[in-house]
């Protein structure tokens, strides 16, 4: 029996006799979460998360509702292409300039969308969509709502000193709708003369008794009576195309392309369609590009159409790291015959010693390097755990055997400070350590890449310039990516094609804490290592949540600070949507500061610092600076033991794991260290935020905080904002708990039909997709 049906049938049975066995019944909401975790939207599976611990009266109306939600009408494929003569997979993957049936301009817009191909033109589906259906009245339109309405014009007005200056009133027979119009000019007023018949589509509002509309969109006849997709339309290229037309333009465009759907082979194995009840790919494409019929859920993408699409997503991303892991296991990599002598040699030479979790990790990235198969492993540690000394140590271990290392690092302010640590612990033991950055004279550059190329500098400390043709190395052992998820795979991969003779062994490196499943599922080419343990004798973070009024309070702290020598940093959020606006309050701030600190030395750093005045600002800092008011280019890194306060202004509009990032800048030595997290006084009745922020109050233990994080905002935060693309995902989205749990399935699926068929050669076209999908950043051809 298929799950819903199970669902519908124990439904029946609970309310029979006035409910007699929901009221004897235990556990009711788990098993029915279990048996409808794919097929219920998220706000429905919610309330069957917290169901158990409900009041019976709760339970009979929550129980009605999902009983409502398995009777709707099912949202099924708007055509079927069963029976249709199918075309081979790599007709898809043809170029969009080849397709006959675009003209040049659309080919050309569909491309700046980095749209390549027929297929990818196929799978760019709507983000959004609009009811425009004329299937409402007035009077029984649900204000909140958006909705196209046929309207006569009663009467129109202009009072030009009005909120509004326009206002028209309509009519449909069933009711009256104002409509509202913030222009100033009276000549609009010729649209709208009485008796004018009108399709208006916008979110009907209403204040006592008045239904009403602000600035509705005035539909043509041939507009209305649709439900119209929108797409993802943030085209690069200045192109003189408002944002409507170019919507108008892009639905244009890949409505022509639909008719190559009924061509379309499926190509996903049919009992994994029958396991998890999914739709054929060309049937879902249609209906997400054209769809017949209106459910909220498609602007969740909860429809079983966009199921199919996310589950494909992720079953291939499975696949392609599960065939990635057993790739590196057939590859040679240089074996190392005398590791632990030459780690204890390295060890005896710090000034301190490392924790047990630091020695764990040692001992397990050790067994890896004494094979001939390639290391690719995850080292995952708190801000502060120690992870650098650790890539260190194996640094130090390739050196002494004859390899070389190369550290790649997202920044330069980063990289310098690796470079300077590097060159602190390994040259007086004999091992020259380089730096390369795109900021590295011609001259100078040209003498570092002889040296490299001649095997004369063993470790090699760089920035993307890493990765650049001419950067080659005599014999690449060991590379170490840190803060990885700041580099896409594909930049890894060219990494690791700079060894010629060996694969060189690969220690990923990251500062946030991602849960372990999560990890697991994400990263599962790579072996996971954890330094659980902070260096003896730091001190927790001492961290309070203050609001703006009580602002007088962090600055007399900040000056008791300040006259024991120490030094603070003043952290603002980046404001992503407008960054103009962002750099202009950073920079007024930074103003303030001064004003505030008039004795004192106050610095500013932000992102649009050219590389040398960020590394000159930082080291200024370092030196005689006091205050250092910044963005959050902070974040990742940079090492300033004496500094001990870290002031957080707006910290609402960071993530948990964020906020921990920035907090791993102070701390970072034997002085207690405190952290202020501000936020506005209005913020005293959002007890959501505050509970959120308060996890950080709590807690330094970055893995904890990344499961509440995980748990209240899903993973964007802990994976960074470019997730989808670094991941290759093209539909899914890991925000969304329902996707993660698609993650769970797909792993085992993936294990399940490789075990079965390990070249997948039972499913051709599933493996031609696989590589065209993933063959540059992840797998080669066999």
């Amino acid at each position: 029996m298929d799950s819903v049906e199970k669902a519908k049938k124990l439904i029946e049975e609970l309310k029979e006799n006035n409910h007699l066995k929901l009221r004897r019944s235990f556990g009711v909401g788990l098993y029915l979460f279990n048996l409808l975790k794919n097929r219920l939207s998220n706000s429905h599976l919610e309330l069957l998360k917290k169901f158990d611990a409900m009041p019976f009266p709760k339970k009979v109306a929550i129980l009605q509702e999902i009983e409502q939600a398995l009777n709707k009408e099912e949202l099924v494929p708007t055509v079927s292409f069963e029976g249709h003569p199918k075309k081979p997979i790599e007709k898809f993957f043809i170029p969009i300039e080849i397709l006959k049936i675009l003209d040049s301009k659309e080919k050309k817009l569909l491309k700046s969308l980095n749209i390549k191909d027929l297929y990818s033109a196929l799978w760019y589906v709507p983000v959004r969509y609009e009811d425009r259906r004329l299937n409402t009245s007035i009077k029984t339109s649900i204000p909140g709502k958006a909705v196209a309405l046929k309207v006569k014009v009663v009467e129109s007005s202009w009072e030009p000193e009005a909120k509004y200056p326009i206002s028209v009133l309509c009519e449909d027979g069933t009711g009256y709708l104002s409509l509202k119009y913030r222009f100033k000019d009276k000549r609009v007023l010729l649209r709208f003369k009485k008796g004018t018949e009108l399709i208006v589509y916008g979110k009907l509002m209403e204040y006592k008794g008045e239904k009403y509309m602000v600035h509705p969109e005035l539909l043509k006849e041939e507009e209305a009576g649709k439900i119209l997709p929108f797409y993802n339309i943030r085209v690069k290229s200045a192109e003189s195309m408002s944002a409507k037309l170019r919507h108008k333009k892009v639905r244009q465009a890949i409505q022509k392309l639909l008719e190559y759907l009924r061509y379309m082979p499926e190509y996903l194995p049919e009992e994994l369609l029958k396991k998890h009840n999914l739709y054929k790919l060309p049937e879902s494409l249609y209906f997400l590009h054209a769809p017949h019929q209106w459910d909220e859920r498609l602007n969740s993408w909860d429809t079983p159409a966009h199921h199919r699409l996310i589950y494909e997503d992720l079953l291939l991303f499975q696949l392609a790291l599960q065939l990635k892991r057993r790739e590196i296991k057939s590859l040679r990599a240089p074996k190392l015959l005398r590791a632990e002598e030459h780690i204890q040699e390295f060890l005896k030479s710090l000034p301190f010693e490392l924790t047990q979790a630091q020695l764990r990790v040692l001992r397990e990235i050790l067994e890896d390097v004494k094979q001939e198969t390639p290391m690719n492993r995850l080292l995952q540690g708190d801000v502060g755990s120690g992870k650098t000394v650790v890539a260190m140590a194996i640094s130090y271990a390739f050196a002494k055997e004859g390899y070389q290392s190369a550290i790649m690092v997202p920044t330069e302010i980063l990289a310098y400070q690796h470079y300077e640590n590097f060159k602190r612990f390994l040259e007086p033991l004999g091992v020259k350590v380089g730096l390369l950055t795109s900021s590295v004279k011609t001259a100078q550059r040209r003498s570092l890449l002889r040296h490299i190329r001649e095997g004369n500098i063993q470790v090699v400390v760089g920035t993307h310039a890493l990765i650049q043709e001419g950067v080659l190395f005599k014999n690449l052992g060991f590379a170490v990516v840190d803060e990885q998820h700041r580099f896409g795979v594909l930049q890894r991969k060219r990494l690791l094609e700079k060894s010629e003779e060996f694969f060189p062994h690969l220690l990923v490196m990251s500062a946030t804490p991602i849960p372990r499943t999560l990890a697991l599922s994400l990263y599962g080419d790579l072996d996971l290592s954890i330094i659980d343990q902070m260096p003896a004798g730091r001190k927790p973070v001492i961290t309070r949540l203050f609001f703006e009024s009580e602002m007088e309070k962090v600055l007399k702290f900040i000056r008791e600070e300040l006259q024991k020598g120490h030094k603070a940093y003043v952290i603002y959020p980046v404001i992503e949507d407008s960054p103009k606006l962002e750099l202009k309050s950073a920079v007024k701030e930074f103003e303030r500061w001064k004003a505030l600190f008039p004795d004192r030395k106050v610095l500013l750093l932000h992102g649009r610092l050219k590389d040398e005045e960020k590394k000159r600002v930082m080291e200024e800092f370092k030196q005689d600076g006091d205050i250092l008011v910044s963005t959050t280019v902070v974040e990742v890194g940079v090492d300033v033991p004496d500094a001990t306060v870290m002031v957080i202004e707006s910290a609402h509009r960071f993530g948990l794991s964020q906020l921990h990032q920035l907090r791993g800048r102070v701390g970072r030595s034997q002085l207690q260290s405190f952290c202020f997290l501000v936020v506005p006084d209005q913020m005293r009745y959002d007890q959501e935020s505050l509970k959120r922020l308060k996890v950080l109050v709590q807690t330094n233990d970055g893995f904890k905080i990344a499961e509440e994080d995980l748990k209240m905002r899903g993973p964007g935060e802990l994976l960074g904002e470019s997730q989808s693309g670094y991941f290759g995902f093209w539909v899914a989205n890991l925000q969304r708990e329902r996707d993660r749990r698609f993650l769970e399935v797909c792993k085992k699926d993936a294990q399940e039909l490789l075990e079965k068929d390990p070249y997948l050669e039972r499913y051709p076209e599933l493996r031609q997709v696989l590589f065209y999908r993933y063959s540059d950043a992840i797998i080669a051809p066999p």
